[in-house]
């Protein structure tokens, strides 16, 4: 049976945002943009899981696409951070809206610094960082030069997210396994998929996620793989959880800024949503019907 629930619908008018000063209306619409935009990322990936067919071809394509959907969540949740670094947390003194965040939303606020830092500040090279390097050029450090800090999600962001870096496939070359050195042509580019080169760049990048989470040296590759998979997907949920609740925590305070009251004493309008699906019963297709 599907579930009944309701969304609670608020009217604010353009006088109350022009009241806001500039830098409040821009801090509101900011994380209303921000949060809106994770959502829909979000109900992607979790519909990008789903089965929709049955074969190598089919789960393939989905492989791919829940990959890509991946990979720009990833992106987009550093670009969140970016904004509520930029916009609230570089104020000095504190910025009112941070004060004001509950203790739960503060402990969220906490982790986010813990996990993200400050990634528009640039920062010199680590010594070991250095070495790493200069082995890496004479192949004496065999794989990816990385600083040992390096969260799971900044690996998905620096290698695949929004650029292609260069990659050392050697492993996952020598350990390709049968199902994943598959390339599919098709008539319309839509339905064209080049699995194989996907499927060296996932089993590197998620090998090398497993790497810095401790010692892989006795695990296969494709053991190196699954641990990086499951540490990746622990990191996307765990940053979204964080996130949203600053997130909500800021919006509903300069909301009432806005309002000139809490947000309990707003006029509310309930609008009663009906057959909304489970997120397990949408699938996203993985191939099109394109007229040529």
């Amino acid at each position: 049976m599907s579930s009944k629930f309701e969304i609670i619908q608020l009217k604010i008018e353009g006088d109350a945002l022009k009241k806001l000063p500039v830098r409040q209306r821009n801090q509101l619409v900011g994380c209303m943009h921000a949060h809106n935009e994770l959502v829909v990322l979000n109900r992607l990936l979790m519909f990008s899981l789903n089965d929709v067919g049955d074969g190598d071809l089919h789960n393939h394509a989905q492989g791919v696409q829940m990959w890509c959907v991946l990979q720009v969540l990833t992106g987009k949740l550093f670009e969140t951070w970016n904004m509520l670094s930029d916009r609230f947390l570089r104020s000095n003194p504190e910025d009112s809206s941070i004060s004001k965040l509950s203790s739960q939303h503060k402990k969220s606020l906490v982790w986010l610094k813990k996990y993200f830092g400050d990634q528009r500040v640039k920062r010199p090279r680590t010594l070991w960082e250095k070495i790493a390097g200069w082995l890496s050029r004479f192949g004496i450090l065999k794989g990816q030069s990385r600083s040992p800090n390096q969260t799971a999600l900044q690996t998905i962001r620096d290698k695949t997210a929004f650029h292609y870096d260069k990659l050392n496939l050697t492993q996952a070359v020598n350990d390709l396994a049968d199902t994943e050195n598959h390339i599919y042509l098709a008539q319309h580019p839509a339905n064209g998929l080049y699995y194989v080169g996907s499927a060296l760049v996932f089993s590197t990048v998620f090998a090398m996620i497993a790497d810095m989470a401790g010692d892989t040296a006795g695990m296969t590759q494709g053991e190196r793989m699954s641990k990086g998979v499951h540490i990746t997907l622990a990191d996307v949920n765990e940053a979204n959880l964080h996130l949203h609740n600053v997130l909500y925590g800021l919006i509903a305070f300069l909301l009432e800024k806005a309002f000139g009251k809490p947000l309990e004493q707003i006029e509310q309008f309930r609008i009663e949503v009906l057959d909304a699906p489970k997120p397990t019963k949408v699938g996203l297709p993985m191939f099109l019907d394109v007229e040529t």
